[in-house]
């Protein structure tokens, strides 16, 4: 395994190309949404399409209010914000072929939320590939802090997603050959605020 610093930079150098591309694409980009991967999802009680006014949880009326365009149309699973917080988060699935599960995490400290893959204090934060910001402040949520995305990768086959206690998001599912450019979308801040923090994760 690299040592901490080791991956920072390799992650570091993976922002900056990416940040170099869209600068140089930028002029009359478009950006193409991302396509549901085909699932079938075990013992879920309802979903949600990432729209404005989508509710994200079962037992609260929190909604979306502005997204990454990428993101427009994935169908994300609506879960019950306080038993994430008692119990943690447990979503099973099967895929005929490789996907990546687009996790949200909420971009805040505070109690109750769970807290973004860590390899500096957790070893297998990057065993299915979470560890990195695939997209910063990709999502907004009225009343709520930013989300930063993650994705989890899985082979074709039956899983089950565990994460720790705490409020997150499971923002869809995308097809692993799918391609994510790592960036700050920047969704719900002033320009003047954009934090590059994500660069270093």
């Amino acid at each position: 395994m690299l040592p901490r610093f080791e991956q920072e930079l390799a992650h570091f150098k993976r922002s900056i190309d990416s940040l170099k591309n869209d600068k140089s694409s930028a002029q009359g980009k478009v950006f193409k949404p991302f396509t549901n991967a085909e699932v079938k999802l075990k013992d879920v009680k309802s979903d949600f399409t990432v729209q404005r006014g989508a509710q994200v949880f079962n037992d609260t009326t929190a909604a979306i209010t502005a997204w990454a365009k990428e993101l427009v149309g994935l169908k994300g699973v609506r879960l019950d914000m306080q038993q994430q917080r008692l119990k943690g988060t447990s979503l099973r699935f099967s895929a005929n072929k490789p996907v990546k599960v687009l996790v949200g995490f909420f971009n805040t400290k505070a109690a109750g939320f769970l807290g973004a893959p860590d390899l500096e204090h957790d070893a297998s934060a990057n065993d299915f590939g979470q560890s990195e910001i695939k997209i910063a402040n990709a999502l907004a949520i009225g009343g709520m802090p930013p989300v930063n995305i993650h994705s989890y990768s899985f082979n074709a086959g039956t899983h089950t997603l565990t994460l720790a206690k705490g409020a997150c998001l499971i923002l869809g599912f995308i097809n692993e050959e799918e391609p994510m450019r790592l960036y700050d979308a920047g969704v719900g801040l002033p320009e003047a605020k954009r934090d590059i923090d994500w660069l270093f994760e």
